[in-house]
Parts: structure tokens; C-alpha cells; sequence
């Protein structure tokens, strides 16, 4: 088939296809059909607005950048997770909330503790050297060693 002959076809079909599935009359596309949507509920700015219901575009408008990045860390929890949290109630929750701070205050007391220990271990070795180095130096100038 030659090129002026795929054409024809091509205007052909169009012309037919007008007949059979005729466009409405209030057909909008482009810029235009966005600017008139955004201008029928009053936004200026820019974002995509036709592709969700009005209830979630509400609900969007009400979330901030934390909220948002709190929704994604929350969108991100393995499913197991996601199903063990939904099989506890509010008391659980809040007893799980009461749990994770017992566990970094633990945490951080048993911090505490290992440079408390480490520096009282530091210390006794530092007096038993000391008190060696001491007991060593009184013997040379008595005359022994």
C-alpha cells in the first residue's frame, strides 16, 4: 500500500467516525479545561485537580509536610506489622506507647551505667598503678631494689 493510498484510508475513516461516535458539544481539553476547573473551586495553585474526588482534595488541602512524611513512614511498615497493630485495642496501644519508653530509658540508663563502670574500673586501675609506681619509687630511695 502506498503512502497516498494509507491516507485516503485514514481520511476516510475519519469521516466516518464522526458519524458514528459524534463528539459532545462541551468537549475541553488542554490548559483551558484545567484553568476552568481550578477557577470553578477557587485554587491558584497549579495542582492537579480533576484527578481526585472532592472529599479527598479537602482532606489534602488539611495535610501539612510532616503529615505527609508521617503517612509515608506509616505506608512503609511491613503488612505483618500493619496487621498486629489492628488486632489491638486503644489500652494495648497506649500500654505499648508506655512499653517503648520504659525500653529507651533502659537503654539509656544502661549507657549510663557502662560509663559509670568504665570509668570506676579506669579509676581502681589508675590507684593500684599509682600506689605500685609509689610503693617501686619509696624502695629506691631506701636503698633497695
Amino acid at each position: 500500500m502506498s503512502l497516498a493510498a494509507a491516507r485516503e484510508v485514514v481520511r476516510i475513516l475519519e469521516a466516518q467516525m464522526a458519524d458514528r461516535m459524534p463528539a459532545p458539544p462541551n468537549t475541553e481539553l488542554g490548559e483551558r479545561f484545567d484553568q476552568r476547573l481550578m477557577e470553578a473551586q477557587g485554587r491558584r495553585d497549579g495542582r492537579d485537580i480533576h484527578m481526585f474526588p472532592a472529599h479527598l482534595r479537602k482532606w489534602f488541602d488539611t495535610l501539612s509536610e510532616t503529615d505527609v512524611v508521617k503517612l509515608e513512614r506509616l505506608m512503609a511498615l511491613k503488612a505483618e506489622t500493619v496487621t498486629w497493630i489492628e488486632g489491638k485495642n486503644d489500652r494495648e496501644l497506649k500500654q505499648l506507647d508506655g512499653v517503648v519508653e520504659f525500653v529507651s530509658s533502659s537503654r539509656t540508663a544502661a549507657k549510663v551505667l557502662m560509663w559509670v563502670c568504665g570509668a570506676a574500673v579506669s579509676f581502681v586501675v589508675g590507684v593500684a598503678a599509682f600506689a605500685k609506681g609509689g610503693y617501686d619509687m619509696l624502695a629506691i630511695f631506701r636503698g633497695g631494689k
